[in-house]
């Protein structure tokens, strides 16, 4: 991204390569990535220093804005950074746990059902032994996630949860039980 400055002003702000006109003088698109930093400056031109972004699982972003700085001789960008509502972020995460779970156990529903119409087909115990380590799993993702007071302590709890080789993120194992899914 480049900015056009007029009078130690942004005038304009380029977000793709483009041909312009500046005090009569037709420039290339390609200008703006084959000229130097210093060619670019003496027609008014500076890339644009782009400030870095949040992690938006955790924050909001407002919209740039961009500043020439003539002490740094440099245009900034700037935006406001909120965070994101605590509880509001807790609940979707717990939500998500419960869904992750729930699609879990869902193939081998049909066990209870079947089990309910005819009490002589027994679940077999390592699905039982399943879905109880699934719900296990889930109710300690969720006091995890409700236990957190603080925006920290929460980023914590979500990268555990994320990650791949986070505690909070590996369920219980299903392949001794694949023959028994049903979808």
């Amino acid at each position: 991204m480049w900015a056009l400055v007029k009078n130690d002003v942004v005038d304009t702000i380029y977000y793709n390569t483009k041909g312009i006109v500046i005090g009569n003088v037709r420039y290339p698109a390609n200008m703006f990535t084959l000229y130097t930093t210093d060619e670019k400056k003496r027609i008014g031109i500076y890339d644009i220093v782009r400030k870095s972004k949040p992690d938006t699982n955790f924050y909001k972003v407002g919209t740039s804005t961009y500043k020439y700085n003539s002490n740094t001789d440099t245009v900034n960008e700037d935006f406001d950074i909120t965070e994101k509502d605590l509880e509001g972020l807790k609940s979707t995460a717990s939500n998500h746990a419960r869904l992750k779970a729930y699609t879990s156990i869902q193939p081998f529903n049909w066990l209870v059902q079947r089990n309910v119409f005819d009490s002589t087909q027994e679940i077999p115990s390592n699905v039982i032994n399943y879905t109880h380590n699934v719900r296990t799993f889930c109710r300690d993702t969720i006091n995890a996630i409700e236990e957190c007071d603080t925006l920290s302590e929460f980023k914590t709890v979500f990268t555990d949860i994320t990650h791949p080789d986070g505690q909070y993120h590996t369920l219980p194992d299903n392949s001794a039980i694949k023959e028994y899914e049903r979808y």
